[in-house]
């Protein structure tokens, strides 16, 4: 059954439209309308629409001499700054080279 589409304004976050522009460009879709359609329709069938991983379980190691975390913070303490205590290059970006369009240019003909 064709169920025609009816336009409707949307408001989104701008962390959330960058993630919609980039599900658009993987799903190779021509428009963002066409992605948040798909998206909602998946969504209310019960699928996961493009999104493969649901879940954080089984991503993570847990050092098995400590199973409660107890040291996590300390070790995440120590590597922070570890991290801080390396150098940092900084560099200042070169000036822009000057326009070409600028300068005259002798006419043909």
């Amino acid at each position: 059954m064709f169920m025609p589409k009816k336009p409707l304004s949307v408001t989104l976050d701008e962390s959330n439209l960058l993630w919609l522009k980039g599900r658009a460009a993987a799903m190779k879709r021509r428009s963002l309308s066409e992605t948040l359609d798909e998206l909602i329709t998946s969504a209310r069938a019960g699928g996961h629409g493009a999104v493969t991983a649901r879940s954080v379980v089984g991503t993570i190691d847990i050092a098995p001499g400590d199973p409660a975390l107890d040291t996590a913070d300390a070790y995440l303490q120590d590597v922070f700054g570890a991290s801080v205590r390396r150098p940092f290059v900084a560099r200042e970006t070169s000036p822009p080279y000057p326009s070409l369009r600028n300068k005259s240019r002798r006419r043909r003909g």
